[in-house]
């Protein structure tokens, strides 16, 4: 990847720029592209990602592994993860929209790519096949728009993994297609997205055509957090292939006949008569929860407030008040800096003023700056303690510039009381032969979710 930030010298860019048009001249939709669109793609995607123009020129020839997913969900009306689309897919194909600037994301992804596959070789004591990758790098499709950018295909142990350990006495070692992801944040529980399914399935269609035997499909995620790596074995089925197979047909004969599929909507309700019949208990019970919430939530301010007026005015003064059985009564203390500032005197508030924290709005302007010292952005704060210390010989009235903010911290015991009464009267869950009905015609609206599957 052109490096970030490098200025391409004159020679350079045309060099690039040459390279590139061949690419483009050579393509099957050529004749579709008019030449102004092909001019200033290429001269605007040179411009941004340097040498990785001829990459992106290459990408014009087909759908790759990350394309896929889209044109599936697509071509069934459903919409894609991440904004992606058909529309836009078709379009950069006949090079009337310009690939997307590198982001932080790509970045992160393509410089990680060596320190993810070492990590990966580790935990697994794997290796990468280099003879099958590189010829499913290699490999062109037996459908002409078909083309696969492999991140791994690997060789592990078969005791390893539970999807190959019955085999291992027979076959020590199994091939794996693995496809690596550096996202932002990974969720231990969250459910693959269909989209990785389907670059993993073309895959995996590459592979056969190309004769390459496959043990195992694989999605493995970065997890920045926890430094380590989230692997989830992938079932692809021969269902998820066939739909693969026909959405890259129909797009690319979108491409073909020069025709921009439209984006695809999110439906509109419509007649809401369905809905209620189907939902009613649901929202009921959600209706009750949120009004029981609101009620208790009223009641709650209303007692508190009677609470209070029991200390007659007297300031609890930073004592904890336990009530047996309920919890304990503390106050918070509560300056008005602003107005302690328009009575005192600068000298005055220096002597009752401690650091406190940064100004973030001085630090965010300021730091645009680079090289200063951000200690002078540190902000005050009123110490409490001080100010009472010096209250009397400023001649103010402390408790006009200080008020105290009760907490009421419920016990545990009750808490769980009260968490016991809202689970009894308005469960989470649903009947099972509601839950079966409801799956039911998941996947009757979904014949993709239904696919993915498998």
């Amino acid at each position: 990847m052109e490096e970030l930030g490098r200025v391409l010298r004159a020679e350079e860019k045309t060099a690039i720029t040459a390279k590139v048009w061949k690419l483009v001249d050579a393509l099957p939709q050529r004749d579709l592209i008019q030449i102004s669109d092909a001019r200033q793609w290429i001269g605007r995607v040179v411009e941004l990602h340097g040498e990785q123009a001829n990459w992106h020129a290459i990408r014009l020839n087909g759908f790759g592994g990350s394309e896929i997913g889209v044109l599936v969900r697509n071509q069934h009306g459903v919409r894609a993860d991440h904004m992606a689309s058909a529309h836009d897919i078709v379009l950069g194909k006949l090079m009337r929209k310009v690939p997307d600037e590198t982001n932080e994301h790509m970045t992160r992804g393509h410089e990680n790519e060596a320190l993810h596959a070492s990590k990966f070789y580790k935990k697994y004591g794997a290796h990468r096949d280099e003879a099958a990758f590189e010829a499913l790098k290699a490999a062109q499709g037996k459908l002409p728009w078909m083309r696969y950018s492999p991140d791994e295909v690997a060789q592990i142990p078969s005791r390893m993994l539970a999807a190959t350990r019955p085999f291992a006495e027979a076959r020590p070692m199994s091939r794996w297609l693995a496809d690596y992801k550096a996202p932002s944040k990974v969720e231990e529980g969250e459910e693959i997205h269909f989209q990785y399914g389907c670059q993993l399935a073309q895959g995996a269609i590459l592979c056969e055509e190309q004769g390459i035997e496959l043990h195992g499909l694989m999605l493995s995620q970065y997890d920045w957090a926890g430094w380590r790596l989230k692997d989830d074995v992938i079932v692809v089925n021969d269902e998820l292939k066939q739909l693969v197979r026909n959405a890259g047909n129909w797009a690319w004969d979108c491409v073909m006949t020069n025709v921009v599929p439209p984006y695809v909507r999110t439906p509109i309700l419509g007649a809401c008569e369905g809905f209620v019949a189907k939902h009613s208990e649901l929202a009921t019970r959600m209706a009750s929860a949120w009004a029981l919430a609101k009620a208790a939530d009223e009641r709650a301010k209303e007692l508190r407030e009677e609470l209070i007026k029991g200390l007659d005015g007297r300031a609890l003064d930073g004592h904890k008040v336990v009530v047996p059985g309920a919890g304990a009564l503390t106050a918070n203390l509560k300056i008005d800096a602003e107005k302690l500032q328009a009575t005192l005197s600068p000298e005055q508030m220096a002597m009752v003023t401690k650091k406190d924290g940064y100004d973030s709005a001085a630090m965010a302007c300021h730091l645009k700056s680079l090289g200063v010292d951000v200690k002078q952005f540190r902000a005050d704060k009123v110490d409490a303690d001080k100010l009472a210390e010096h209250a009397q010989g400023f001649g103010i009235d402390l408790e006009a510039y200080m008020t105290e903010q009760h907490v009421f911290r419920i016990e545990k015991p009750l808490k769980e009381e009260m968490e016991l009464y809202i689970n009894t009267h308005f469960p989470l869950f649903v009947h099972q032969a509601q839950a079966e009905t409801e799956a039911v015609d998941q996947f009757a609206d979904e014949p993709v979710a239904q696919a993915a599957r498998g």
